[in-house]
C-alpha cells in the first residue's frame, strides 16, 4: 500500500477517535465551534466546485441551505412540537402527519440535499446555459432571496418570519464530520477525474474547452448541482444544530461568509475550503463579544475588512489553487530534521 494512504487511513482512524471521545468529553464551546467548521467546510466544498473549480460566479447556495434546513426539519420535527409551532397557521399535509425516527437523519438529510439539486434544477438549466459572469452572479442572487421571501410568507410550511423552534439536536460531530469526509472525498475524486479536468477548462475558456469537445452546459449544471447538494445537506446539519430555524437564518450574508471562505482557503482548493471554513467559525464565535460588547453587527464589519486585506495582499489565499498532499508533511518533516541535525552537528 503507498504511505500516503497509509497516512490517509491513520488520519482518518484518529480523526474517528477523536470524535468519539470529544462528542462526551469535549468543552461544549469547543465542541460548537467545530460543529459550525465542519458545516460551514461543506458548504464551502460544494461551493467551491462551481466558483473555484469552474468559475462560475454564482451567489445562490444560501437559498440552497434554506431548502436543505427547512426540510430536513419539517421531517424531523416531533408532532407535538409542530402542534405547538404552528399554533396560529396549522402545518400543510402531510408534514402534520408524521415524523421520522432518530434513525432517519440520515435520510432527512439526503431528501434536503435533494429538494436543494431539484431547485438547482430549476434555477440551473435557464441560467447556466444563457447567463456568465456578473449576469450569473445576479441571477443566482436573485433566485435566493426568491426563496427568503417565500420563506417569509408561506406560514403553512415555514412558520413565516417567527421560524421554528424546539428542533432536536440531532447534529453532532459524528454528523457533521462525517458529512464533511465523504462528500469533500466526492469533490475531490471528481476534481481529479476527467471531469473535474474538463471543469478546469471551462474555467481557464468556455469557448476553447467547447471546441475540444466538452459539453460546456452540462459540466457547469452537473458542477452547480453538487454544490447545491452540499449546501443543503449543510442547511439540514446546521437547522439540527442550532435548535431554531428563521428565514433570517440563511439570508445573503451566509453566501458572504462562503465566499470568504472559499477566497480565503484558495480559489480552487477543495482542501483549502475545509481549512479556512474551520479558521472561520474560530475567528467568527471569537469576534462575538463585538457584536455585544461593542455595536451589534460589528462582526460583520471585521469580516469585510478581512476580506478586503486579503484581496489585496493575499489573492491566492492560503493554498492558491493546489491541494493538500501528504507529500507537503513529509517534506517538512524532512527540512526540519535536516536543520535540527546541522544544528547539532555544528554545536
Amino acid at each position: 500500500m503507498k504511505p500516503n494512504r497509509v497516512l490517509t487511513l491513520v488520519f482518518l482512524l484518529g480523526l474517528a477517535i477523536f470524535i468519539w471521545w470529544a462528542d462526551a468529553n469535549l468543552d461544549r464551546f469547543i465542541w460548537r465551534v467545530l460543529n459550525f467548521g465542519a458545516i460551514y467546510a461543506l458548504a464551502a466544498v460544494g461551493y467551491t466546485m462551481i466558483n473555484g473549480v469552474t468559475g462560475q460566479f454564482s451567489l445562490g447556495p444560501h437559498g440552497f441551505m434554506l431548502l436543505g434546513g427547512y426540510l430536513t426539519t419539517l421531517l424531523m420535527l416531533p408532532l407535538h412540537q409542530k402542534r405547538v409551532v404552528w399554533l396560529f397557521t396549522p402545518l400543510s399535509w402531510p408534514f402534520n402527519q408524521f415524523t421520522l425516527p432518530h434513525s432517519g437523519f440520515i435520510l432527512a438529510l439526503i431528501a434536503g440535499g435533494i429538494l436543494a439539486v431539484l431547485a438547482a434544477f430549476f434555477v440551473g438549466i435557464p441560467a447556466l446555459r444563457a447567463l456568465r459572469g456578473d449576469y450569473l452572479a445576479i441571477a443566482t442572487f436573485g433566485f435566493g432571496e426568491i426563496l427568503y421571501v417565500l420563506a417569509c410568507n408561506f406560514m403553512g410550511l415555514t412558520n413565516g418570519p417567527m421560524g421554528i423552534k424546539g428542533i432536536p439536536q440531532y447534529t453532532d460531530l459524528k454528523w457533521s464530520m462525517g458529512a464533511l469526509v465523504i462528500l469533500t472525498y466526492a469533490a475531490v475524486r471528481l476534481k481529479n477525474s476527467s471531469y473535474g479536468r474538463a471543469l478546469r477548462a471551462i474555467r481557464e475558456d468556455e469557448l476553447a474547452a467547447e471546441s475540444m469537445g466538452i459539453n460546456v452546459f452540462r459540466h457547469k449544471l452537473l458542477a452547480f448541482l453538487f454544490s447545491a447538494f452540499c449546501a443543503g445537506v449543510a442547511g439540514g446539519l446546521m437547522a439540527t444544530l442550532i435548535g431554531t430555524i428563521t428565514p433570517d437564518l440563511f439570508r445573503f450574508f451566509m453566501t458572504f461568509y462562503l465566499l470568504m471562505i472559499i477566497v480565503l482557503g484558495g480559489l480552487g482548493s477543495i482542501s483549502g475550503a475545509v481549512v479556512a471554513g474551520f479558521i472561520f467559525a474560530a475567528i467568527f464565535e471569537a469576534l462575538r463579544f463585538v457584536d455585544t460588547a461593542v455595536v451589534p453587527g460589528m462582526r460583520m464589519v471585521v469580516f469585510a475588512v478581512l476580506l478586503i486585506l486579503v484581496m489585496l495582499f493575499f489573492r491566492r489565499g492560503l493554498f492558491g489553487r493546489e491541494e493538500f498532499t501528504w507529500d507537503w508533511i513529509l517534506r517538512g518533516v524532512k527540512r526540519a530534521w535536516r536543520w535540527a541535525w546541522a544544528r547539532t552537528s555544528g554545536s
